[in-house]
């Protein structure tokens, strides 16, 4: 509700804003057109978006020769959004550097897979065939390898701290008791 009667508060807004938009306004008749230049701003303020587009175009060379041929790059998917290297077993998507937390994957073959850093830990490998698999740095924390195969397998670094491992055949072809 507006008061009757003149507040301060109602004097000092008004006052301010006639204040700002005189400010403006002087600003707008004092400087004069193109005054501000080189001598005015300092390095790194202006930004090509605050050039127009001729300006920018001026400001571009020719197009220079062209490079060789790059590196060849890493293989792409299989048309499926599947790194080359992967499969799917038990709807799982197994690859190196996989997480397989829990995973449920008791009699699947992956015999000569590179399952480098995979995290196998809490998962069920029961009979799992892992023969010629490389498992440089997998986790089988409190996995069941039990009757699983890991012949020929490369297991440097892997952790199988509380793992089951009854039955299972160990890199060197011996059968854990």
């Amino acid at each position: 509700m507006i008061k009757p009667r003149l507040t301060y508060a109602n004097a000092m807004s008004t006052f301010a804003v006639f204040l700002g938009l005189g400010g403006v306004s002087y600003a707008a008749v004092a400087i004069p057109n193109n005054s501000v230049g080189s001598a005015q701003l300092k390095d790194g303020q202006v930004m090509a978006v605050d050039l127009n587009v001729g300006t920018r175009n001026a400001l571009k060379g020719q197009t220079g020769a062209k490079g060789g041929k790059g590196d060849k790059g890493n293989q792409g998917d299989m048309g499926n959004g599947l790194a080359a290297d992967s499969v799917i077993i038990g709807g799982y998507v197994i690859s190196k550097g996989g997480n397989l937390v829990g995973a449920s994957l008791a009699h699947a073959d992956l015999i000569d897979m590179d399952l480098t850093g995979t995290n196998f830990s809490r998962a069920n490998l029961t009979s799992a065939r892992l023969s010629g698999a490389i498992l440089i740095g997998a986790d089988f924390r409190l996995a069941d390898l039990s009757g699983a195969d890991l012949t020929s397998s490369v297991m440097t670094g892997a952790l199988l701290d509380g793992a089951t491992l009854t039955g299972t055949k160990m890199p060197d072809g011996t059968t854990h008791p």
